[in-house]
């Protein structure tokens, strides 16, 4: 479980033994509404951190109020309760990573600071399929009529128009869920019950693509978030069900539009809920870039998520790229293979021990609870040979090169494919990056996790490459010189003939090193010719955006010493 989902959960409450035997039968039957077979534990009382009822997505622990549902007489509605929770788990939003692609496109249209549509679409969606049960709908009722009390339609009118959507749908009479806000609401809003009528009529027959829908529900909604005037709009929804916040994976994945977003923005423009303009936003060149803009905290002093999911999101594009640097001969110490541990999330991949994850938890169930063995010396202080690759990373963060956390930058995915390469090849990695100083990592590391959070560091100053720290590098090393790759643009050029002497630790470098790469943004030819000269291998990239050819550079001029390509 994650530190995140930790601070997430609500404190428990021991109940009574009667209403525990009330909840675990309503248990059974909310369970049953979707499936039988749900890997779902018992949902769990809270003493306090939960409003009426919630579902942890990450967790999947479901969580609820036993003081609220007795004060507002709501025990009778505990399979409803329930039921909706699991609906959740099970379909709306069902995973992380769709809750994540949901709220990048409703912020890219709907940029309102907190406030948020997804929780009440959500809900739409859950009871309208719960509501078909006859004897779940008056339990579902009777739950938004426990907090008519705490409406506020002016403060938050699409809300309202959100219960008047249930009215249609079930066949209320106009304001049985409203309130005695109905009133003011309808004539501030004379067409909302037509609105409502159709977005029941259509809305649900709009799956199984759970953005168009999406952006259906928008089109409408959106007419009804006009808070008082000056004032942000504020959620009066009682039912803040998912308790739950995308891992950096999930917002990771979810910069980069997928094909069911696409489609659905085809269709929203087909059908005229969205203009050319916010087509483009969503799906359009530069939709990446926003979504970037738009991740949580992004631009503000509480923004120490984003290097997170920058880093996340390099991890994954490396993943499309890998490639093994050469490995390197060097003297290492002689280890054994200790007892089985379970494999972790951060963990080294080449700690796993396959044969023994097959032999003991089979091919399905290995492949998602791999083991792992742990090594240690056999004699120690005995070394043997050993062949692995290393890898020595020179990045310039300087004010030339793009923030990695704000944009994306091919120069940091290609130290991000360095990294995982040679981690998964079961070597070792080390990183400095430079502007007008130093950030280093410069302990051997074979943590993919750990390299690509300190590849997210920038400085954005002048240019100035360490020269004496390549010179120091070249010394310590001595007889196992690692892959060393500089990653820069033509200020280097500037740097390296600054001083006499950089010339010349330059190909030192280059004669000792296995192989020095040089990866130059458009270099000038000249220069190119003339690095090549001092034994260095030159890999040219003229676009940043271009990931593979960035890529296809580094692979060529790490592994084709011959061939000069300039991609």
């Amino acid at each position: 479980m994650t530190d995140a989902a930790l601070k997430q959960e609500p404190v428990p409450e021991a109940l009574e033994p009667e209403l525990q035997r009330q909840v675990d039968a309503c248990w059974q039957l909310a369970r049953g509404h979707w499936s039988h077979f749900l890997l779902l534990g018992e949902p769990r009382a809270a003493k306090q951190g939960c409003a009426l009822a919630h579902i942890n997505l990450i967790t999947r622990q479901v969580w609820f109020n036993a003081r609220e549902l007795r004060e507002k007489q709501l025990l009778g509605s505990l399979e409803a309760v329930l039921a909706h929770e699991v609906g959740h788990h099970v379909r709306y939003p069902g995973s992380l990573g769709v809750s994540a692609r949901l709220r990048m496109m409703e912020k890219t249209l709907l940029p309102l600071g907190d406030y948020s549509l997804l929780n009440v679409f959500y809900d739409l969606l859950i009871n309208e399929q719960l509501g078909a049960d006859e004897a779940l709908r008056p339990q579902l009722i009777a739950i938004y009529r426990a907090f008519q009390k705490g409406y506020r339609w002016k403060q938050d009118p699409a809300f309202f128009f959100y219960l008047c959507v249930y009215e249609e749908l079930w066949r209320l009479e106009p304001g049985h869920l409203l309130g005695p806000g109905s009133p003011g609401f309808t004539k501030r809003f004379p067409s909302a019950r037509a609105d409502a009528q159709l977005v029941a009529q259509n809305l649900f027959h709009l799956g199984p693509n759970v953005y168009t829908q999406f952006l259906y529900f928008l089109s409408i909604c959106t007419r009804y978030v006009q808070p008082l005037k000056g004032e942000m709009p504020e959620s009066t929804d009682p039912q803040a069900c998912c308790k739950d916040e995308p891992r950096p994976e999930d917002w990771a994945e979810a910069l980069t539009p997928g094909a069911r977003e696409k489609e659905a923005v085809r269709r929203a423009l087909a059908e005229g809920w969205l203009d050319d303009k916010d087509a483009d936003r969503l799906v359009g060149k530069e939709s990446r870039e926003r979504r970037i803009a738009g991740l949580p905290g992004q631009g503000t002093a509480n923004a120490e998520g984003v290097p997170e999911v920058m880093a996340a999101y390099y991890r994954q594009e490396a993943e499309r790229h890998l490639l093994r640097p050469p490995d390197r001969l060097h003297l290492g110490e002689a280890v054994v293979p200790t007892t089985l541990d379970d494999w972790e999330l951060g963990d080294a991949l080449p700690s796993v021990d396959w044969l023994a994850t097959l032999a003991l938890r089979g091919d399905k169930l290995g492949a998602v609870l791999p083991l792992k063995r742990e090594r240690i010396a056999d004699y120690e202080g005995q070394d043997v040979p050993l062949w692995q690759p290393r890898v020595e990373i020179y990045l310039d963060v300087s004010g030339s090169m793009p923030d990695p956390r704000t944009t994306l930058n091919a120069m940091t995915l290609a130290a991000q494919i360095l990294c995982v390469g040679a981690v998964r090849a079961g070597g070792w990695v080390r990183a400095l990056l430079y502007s007008t100083n130093t950030v280093e990592y410069w302990t051997w590391c074979r943590s993919e996790r750990e390299m690509s959070r300190f590849l997210m560091h920038y400085i954005g100053g002048g240019t100035e490459f360490p020269f004496e720290r390549l010179a120091d590098s070249v010394r310590e090393q001595r007889g196992r010189q690692p892959t060393r790759v500089v990653i820069t643009d033509r200020d280097f050029d500037e740097n390296h003939d600054s001083q006499p002497g950089h010339a010349r630790v330059f190909s030192e470098a280059a004669e000792t090193s296995a192989p020095l790469v040089l990866l130059l943004h458009q270099p000038d030819p000249e220069r190119v010719t003339k690095y090549r000269r001092q034994g260095a291998r030159v890999a040219e990239v003229m676009e940043l955006e271009d990931f593979p050819k960035v890529a296809a550079a580094l692979a060529h001029a790490l592994f084709q010493e011959e061939r000069h390509v300039a991609l």
